[in-house]
């Protein structure tokens, strides 16, 4: 590293210790930033140091595929660099290789088994951090301690132009492509073409996409990298959405007709006119099966477990398996162990429990993981729900995509119970109106499991970008109230006048004289606006 580097990685290492220290806060995109505005080349030296890389791209899914893969290479015991927390931006990268090597490995890794049970192997991973460990162990610890670091990275599909330049990956994962923030990202050829370039100028990294959508496979025509294709085999019997992204041709624009559709435009495709359609799938998960836990499928001759529910997270575990094939670092035992250990802790499928009563939190944020969260509600028999969607930047403020949402399939579950928050509560509560459900606004979560307090079993809480961190460290803080006292903790922060006057302020909002049909289908603007 030259000097300016040294520079640039000193002071953003500065930023994230003082951070951290005087304001209890994590790294995140800021250390990485103020490195990158020190020296623009910093994430090129730094890069130096890891290898194999593997980044993670994709609409959808890109934060827990992440770690799903991060989880699954730590078995190998090598160290591990990697921006769990999804600060997908260059400077998020940038923060994760400054902050260095994860010092811990989950239980179950190749090496833990070599030395002894699972639970010894837990026992061990502990004593390694702890710096107290002997024998076969300690030689695993030494050798893990001078290897190069390996490392995999979240990367927003904008920013791939220049992260995969500057990192030169050995690998690079393409999940999904879906229409996703109107304002930030336009129309989906422009985020192709920002990829296509990027692996243009990255030749030698192996390009490993999901065959079943065709926009992720027309880039892979489209570049002279390696690729393979992972996708799903064997219909899935699920019904197709109402609205889809693209299901028209990328060579020759005549539409594609599809033998089965998992969802949205993801399926077996095929174009009668130019006979363009679906490539040879590398990785294929076949005889997908649906259980309490999650789901079952059978790869490369082993039985698969995933222990989350969504038809995409057999797209996440299967992409987590394709990375851990191609890298020769995991074995199937522990990349079994990993899935099946694996815990979302970011919001993503994340739940928490209150006795008999539990929430699911997950993100949404594009008409695709809406119609995704609305088939688990409706797999799940959910009762209550609640919707949580700001309009901040990183959200976008174009809400038009409310309308292509499939809320219809909610209006005819029996008892349902409804509730909207965010900056866009008003706009979400008119979009529910049109599709035959009546919301109440809530101005938090407490307020939710107040309104619904008779009520067993699990809510569901869907929030975007912006929201599901405000919803996620409520529940946390409820949690551990609950925790520490055994009591529910929401009747105490709640009146009893808010069911009350949350339902008036819903009746005066949704006055019919105050809807004009001309909101349906276009952005309905917020009051203030």
């Amino acid at each position: 590293m030259g000097f300016r580097s040294k520079l640039a990685a000193f002071a953003g290492r500065a930023a994230r210790w003082g951070g951290e220290t005087f304001m209890h806060r994590a790294a995140g995109n800021i250390p990485g930033a103020i490195a990158l505005k020190i020296d623009p080349l910093v994430l090129t030296d730094l890069a130096r140091q890891v290898d194999p890389v593997i980044v993670v791209s994709g609409t959808n899914g890109k934060t827990t595929t992440t770690n799903l893969i991060a989880d699954c290479l730590a078995t190998s015991g090598m160290p591990l660099v990697c921006n769990r927390e999804g600060n997908n931006l260059q400077s998020g990268v940038v923060t994760a290789l400054l902050v260095g090597p994860q010092p811990t490995r989950p239980q179950g890794s190749k090496a833990s088994n070599e030395a002894g049970s699972p639970q010894e192997s837990g026992e061990n991973g502990a004593a390694l951090a702890a710096g107290s460990v002997s024998g076969a162990d300690a030689k695993v610890a030494e050798a893990a301690s001078t290897a190069t670091p390996i490392a995999c990275f979240e990367c927003d599909e904008l920013y791939t132009k220049f992260v995969l330049p500057r990192v030169k990956p050995r690998y690079f994962m393409l999940l999904n492509l879906f229409r996703d923030q109107l304002d930030r990202f336009g129309e989906i050829d422009r985020i192709q073409d920002v990829i296509a370039e990027a692996l243009l100028k990255t030749p030698e990294t192996i390009f490993i996409y999901n065959g079943d959508d065709p926009l992720c496979a027309a880039i892979a025509d489209r570049v002279s990298n390696r690729s393979f294709a992972f996708g799903i085999k064997g219909d899935l019997g699920l019904s197709a959405d109402r609205v889809s992204d693209s299901r028209f041709c990328q060579k020759c624009g005549g539409v594609l007709e599809y033998e089965y559709v998992h969802y949205d435009k993801l399926g077996a495709y095929r174009c009668k006119e130019c006979g363009w359609g679906r490539p040879e799938l590398k990785f294929a998960a076949e005889n997908v099966r649906a259980t309490d836990e999650g789901f079952v499928f059978d790869i490369d001759g082993h039985e698969v477990r995933t222990g989350q529910t969504g038809v995409y997270m057999v797209y996440n575990v299967l992409a987590a398996y394709a990375a851990s094939k191609m890298s020769f670092l995991v074995e199937y035992d522990g990349f079994q162990k990993s899935v099946l250990a694996y815990r979302p802790t970011n919001g993503r499928l994340q739940v928490f429990d209150f006795g008999e009563r539990s929430v699911m939190t997950n993100l949404a944020k594009n008409p695709t993981g809406f119609n995704q969260n609305i088939r688990i509600v409706l797999q799940e028999q959910g009762r209550v729900l609640a919707l949580f969607v700001n309009d901040n930047d990183p959200d976008g403020h174009d809400v038009s995509w409310f309308w292509d949402i499939d809320f219809e399939n909610w209006a005819h579950i029996e008892g349902l119970k409804a509730f909207v928050g965010g900056s866009r509560a008003n706009d979400m509560q008119v979009r529910l109106k049109y599709a035959g459900i009546k919301a109440q606004i809530v101005d938090n979560v407490a307020q939710v499991m107040e309104a619904t307090c008779a009520e067993d079993g699990r809510a569901y809480i869907i929030a975007n970008y912006t929201a599901l961190p405000e919803v996620r460290r409520e529940l946390e803080k409820l949690h551990a109230e609950w925790e520490s006292t055994g009591n529910v903790p929401w009747s105490e922060q709640v009146s009893n006048s808010v069911q009350d006057s949350q339902s008036d302020k819903a009746q005066n909002i949704v006055q019919d004289s105050n809807i004009n049909e001309v909101s349906k289908g276009n952005q309905v603007s917020k009051e203030g606006n």
